[in-house]
């Protein structure tokens, strides 16, 4: 422990000498930017730095892509609740209950709090890579294609807390949005599905444009008509100034332990991510919670879960690729090309060989969730700004924003076109009382379970009985068969009371 702490205070050091603080800054700067713009995605940015780390030394390069890294994961939750955009698929569990804050004057709150919680996810994570990363990477090294393949179907599993009104509306738009994930080129076998011969659906529906289309578009067009659920409800624009809730937290400290504690386990697992553990601790704390109703209408609990798992995760991926040279997500694999660039192999010898280079990235990790607390503000600020436009302009402006990051995306004017399709879906789901989130997870979380179910199967010769075999899927999905059926036993008992009074 002596040891640890001696080269956490060398690296903090090294990592406050001005050109390394420098980069730390540029990046978050970047990286929030960045991850709150429609289209462009925390790990285009990543990519977008790469090319200028060239001329740089390892640690002010890696520096600079830590703070987009950090800065990228919470930038989507600023748009997402003043404008129900929310920048990456991992924001979209904090957008349904932030822009719903936001709508109901509590903007200020909203946004003090996804600052504050994903602040304090990213720190603690860096903080557990700091002291646990040896010990938790060979744990999480036991785990195969077959237990990322139960995770993610615990996070499918949380559709039933996400069915407000009807189970069955929940599971049609669920099995919808999954049915969108397999549309394209197949990448276990290189199979076409259902392209119809369109050259653009041959490369698949990006999940990017589904969000933008269902979430922004289909909000404009409900305010444009008067339906939007929301509109009624005018948030005070004056108000939109972001406040930081320090003594908030302390009431809301469950839902933030949890949070960070499912973002650094999920995010620890090799290509799991932000965006499952996203999911995972949002249908975690609504099931556990005691007031589930409350979900979805503006909960505090599930904005705080959410935020602080997305950042929590960044610890748990970068245990991976400091300790054992696997990338624990895509971001941390463009990392790991920074390395090789500049002639360092990650992995077990890294602790041993480059000690002060490594504990300089872990410090710069711990002062880049401190600085974002201060970037987010300012951050949340800029935008919030906007909120006092009035709001056909705005609107405006969001949808010329939106067509131009469809664009952005893959350079194809196709993408503009299922964007508008998707936003006059997204209006008549919510004319209609239709659940909008299980068609995201949907197409998001059911081509990740695909593929983790194929390579399971063509490590294990078809054999399906592995998931069952192994203790941890087992666990995992014993516990998802419960999640989706305790709705039902709820409603059964339900209606055996009344019939047992009378």
């Amino acid at each position: 422990m002596g040891e640890i702490l001696g080269n956490l205070a060398t690296g903090f050091v090294n990592a406050v000498q001005p050109l390394n603080f420098l980069m730390i800054v540029v990046g978050l700067a970047i990286g929030i930017i960045a991850g709150a713009l429609p289209g462009i995605t925390m790990l285009n940015s990543i990519v977008l730095v790469l090319p200028f780390t060239y001329l740089m030394g390892i640690v002010p390069a890696l520096l600079l892509m830590i703070g987009v890294y950090c800065g990228g994961v919470f930038g989507g939750s600023i748009t997402g609740i003043l404008f129900n955009i929310p920048g990456d698929p991992m924001n979209v569990p904090t957008t349904w209950e932030g822009y719903r804050m936001s709508r109901q004057g509590h903007t200020q709150y909203a946004l003090g709090l996804a600052i504050m919680s994903s602040a304090f996810g990213g720190l603690v994570s860096a903080l557990f890579l700091a002291f646990f990363a040896p010990p938790f990477a060979r744990f999480a090294l036991s785990f195969s294609t077959v237990e990322f393949f139960s995770v993610v179907v615990f996070g499918l599993a949380s559709v039933s807390v996400l069915g407000q009104s009807s189970m069955a509306a929940a599971l049609v738009s669920l099995f919808s949005g999954m049915f969108l994930g397999t549309i394209g080129t197949e990448a276990q076998y290189g199979v076409e599905r259902f392209a119809f011969g369109i050259p653009f659906l041959k490369t698949g529906v990006d999940f990017v444009t589904v969000l933008i289309g269902l979430f922004a578009i289909g909000e404009v067009l409900g305010q444009l008509v008067g339906t939007s659920s929301e509109a009624a409800a005018e948030t005070p624009r004056a108000r939109a100034v972001p406040r930081l809730p320090l003594l908030a937290l302390w009431a809301l400290r469950g839902p933030l332990a949890r949070g960070t504690a499912v973002g650094i386990a999920v995010g620890g697992l090799a290509g799991a991510g932000a965006t499952v553990s996203s999911f995972v601790s949002y249908g975690l704390e609504k099931q556990i919670s005691r007031t589930p109703e409350l979900f979805g209408t503006g909960h505090a609990g599930g904005l705080v879960a959410s935020e602080s798992s997305v950042n929590g995760s960044t610890g748990g991926a970068m245990i991976h690729l400091l300790t054992l040279g696997i990338p624990g997500s895509a971001a941390t694999a463009v990392m790991m090309g920074a390395f090789l660039l500049h002639g360092i192999q990650p992995g077990p010898l890294l602790f041993t060989r480059q000690t002060a280079e490594v504990y300089t990235i872990v410090a710069g990790m711990i002062l880049a969730n401190v600085v974002m607390i201060g970037l987010g503000f300012l951050a949340a600020l800029s935008f919030a700004m906007l909120m006092k436009v009035p709001p056909p302009i705005l609107n405006t402006f969001i949808v010329v924003f939106c067509f131009l990051g469809a664009f952005a995306l893959r350079n194809d004017l196709a993408d503009v076109w299922l964007t508008m399709l998707f936003g006059v879906l997204g209006f008549f789901m919510r004319r209609y009382d239709l659940p909008i989130p299980p068609l995201v997870m949907g197409i998001i979380l059911g081509p990740m379970a695909e593929q983790y179910f194929l390579t399971s199967m063509v490590a294990h010769a078809n054999d399906v009985s592995v998931f069952v075999t192994r203790p941890v899927s087992a666990a995992l999905l014993a516990i998802s068969v419960v999640i989706v059926l305790w709705p039902v036993v709820k409603r059964l008992r339900q209606r055996s009371r009344p019939a047992s009074a009378t």
